[in-house]
């Protein structure tokens, strides 16, 4: 993805509908509409998936990859109070994140061991706890523990009765839920993005768009170097440098001024020098597809626009790779030229986050 483009931005593309047209027509329109090299921009197709064109079919498995580990973006942390609770979908489950009365953000698998119960709704929190609606089971969000069954006088509650809980944490403005096919501990960390909460940086500006596809793809791109010129349609294939160390990969342009740094499949951070500083977060919905997150902020002394202005840019040449992420498919022997060595060594730094 890149952050400028020559030449003037297109008029915004209508949306195909294909239940309007004859199937030979609509593949008509979509053939026409998106003519590539470049691909043209339509910022709303990021949050309007009827504006993307789609002509593969949605029930086809793409990605040989389980969901994989690590740490997820789940909700903003502006938009759960104390006592609050949230059901939502992920990591290919029903979920259900809480915030204590105390103020921690806990996530545990949605149904009730007992009876099967979606405990986010009409759950309730009892102080760091939260108790079913159907029988009143209450269950640790911290350790999936089920600690009161409270109509009978037997004290013993079989293990078996206990729920799973996810590893939480609340930083840069955000929660983050560990997720772990095999239930394993977290084996690295949330980095702090010190912009976020720095009075010469801008307040947060949050963009959330759902793709189809997987979030090795997602990352991937970023590697992708030659993309840029046939995608975006920079005048060359941009220098970058690319480092991979443990979890840990950083990618940077020739004078260090766009450095992109990741950790783990979930999350990256891109400073783009005295432009903006955003994080990206990308939690698999699925196997086939991805909530992404992007927070940014801006140096104060571009003006109180300038993050919103950084995430307009962004979310426009975004636009751009949405029709090739959701048509494609996954190679998993690739047809690859020397200079496209990062893709090999990305997808090789990217086997250890799945079980």
């Amino acid at each position: 993805m890149s952050v400028t483009h020559p030449g003037s931005e297109p008029a915004t593309l209508p949306a195909v509908n294909p239940a309007q047209a004859s199937p030979n027509e609509s593949m008509r329109e979509i053939g026409q509409k998106f003519a590539g090299l470049p691909m043209p921009y339509d910022r709303q197709m990021l949050f309007d998936v009827e504006r993307r064109p789609r002509v593969l079919d949605e029930k086809k498995k793409r990605f040989p990859f389980p969901v994989p580990n690590g740490w997820f973006v789940v909700a903003e942390a502006k938009d759960l109070a104390p006592g609050e609770v949230m059901p939502f979908y992920a990591f290919a489950k029903d979920l259900v994140l809480y915030r204590t009365e105390s103020g921690e953000p806990r996530v545990i698998d949605a149904h009730c061991p007992h009876l099967g119960a979606h405990i986010g709704v009409g759950g309730r929190v009892k102080d760091d706890c939260i108790q079913c609606p159907f029988h009143g089971w209450t269950f640790d969000g911290a350790s999936g523990e089920c600690v009161d069954v409270p109509y009978d006088d037997n004290d013993f509650i079989p293990k078996r009765a206990n729920t799973r809980a996810y590893p939480t944490i609340e930083r840069n403005k955000m929660i983050w839920a560990w997720h772990h096919l095999e239930g394993g501990e977290p084996f690295y960390d949330v980095p702090d993005v010190p912009e976020f909460s720095d009075p010469d940086w801008l307040p947060i500006v949050v963009r959330t768009y759902e793709i189809r596809t997987c979030a090795q793809e997602l990352a991937e791109n970023n590697v992708d170097y030659s993309h840029f010129k046939f995608v975006h349609g920079t005048e060359s294939v941009p220098e970058h440098s690319f480092l991979v160390d443990g979890v840990y990969k950083r990618a940077a342009n020739e004078d260090e001024t766009f450095i992109r740094e990741g950790y783990g499949l979930g999350l990256g951070v891109l400073r783009v020098q005295g432009f903006t500083t955003f994080l990206s977060s990308r939690t698999p919905i699925d196997e086939e597809k991805v909530l992404v997150r992007w927070i940014f902020t801006a140096p104060r002394s571009n003006g109180e626009s300038a993050a919103e202005k950084a995430a307009n840019t962004f979310c426009k040449n975004v636009s751009q790779d949405i029709p090739i992420w959701e048509n494609k498919v996954y190679r998993e022997t690739p047809v690859l030229r020397p200079s496209e060595k990062p893709i090999t060594e990305h997808r090789r730094w990217a086997q250890q986050f799945y079980s």
